[in-house]
């Protein structure tokens, strides 16, 4: 059984509670701001409309990163590069073309759990337990997925 109609999160209130985290979780599965603001906005649309599928009122932030996740895969699937091309063309431009193609594949290359949470934790500045809470999980699993993705983007980084 579901949340009761009255304790249903008002659609205003989950917007501005959620819409940092929202965006921060679009943001490191996108790359990109424009890409993330609009990925965001198209999971809170979902969100308002599967308001009354959600189960437990005290699990909004796992719920809803469910939501953009598959909004994110949803979208991936329409957006594929068809070519080399294609893909270069997403890549960004920055001063060591190298080191930044090199960052970029490595990152790329993060299972998406870590990238995730490297993202939220380093560039978005989350905190372990604030993380735990979005995420639907324990804080040992949020540090340990965090040290397993920086450890990894390292490696990888210092290949290059």
């Amino acid at each position: 059984m579901g949340v009761t109609r009255a304790e249903l999160p008002d659609p205003e209130d989950l917007a501005r509670r959620w819409w940092r985290p929202v965006y921060g979780v679009a943001l490191s599965l996108t790359g990109r701001a424009a890409d993330a603001e609009d990925l965001t906005q198209e999971a809170f649309l979902r969100a308002f409309r599967a308001l009354r599928t959600l189960r437990r009122a005290d699990r909004v932030g796992p719920w809803l990163v469910k939501i953009v996740k598959n909004a994110a895969r949803d979208r991936a699937r329409r957006k594929r590069p068809r070519t080399l091309a294609d893909a270069a063309e997403r890549l960004p431009a920055g001063d060591d073309p190298e080191f930044e193609e090199a960052t970029v594949e490595a990152w790329r290359r993060l299972p998406a759990d870590e990238r995730l949470v490297v993202w939220l934790k380093v560039v978005d500045g989350m905190t372990i337990r604030a993380l735990a809470d979005l995420l639907g999980t324990s804080k040992s699993s949020v540090d340990r997925t965090l040290r397993k993705g920086l450890a990894r983007l390292r490696k990888e980084v210092a290949r290059c």
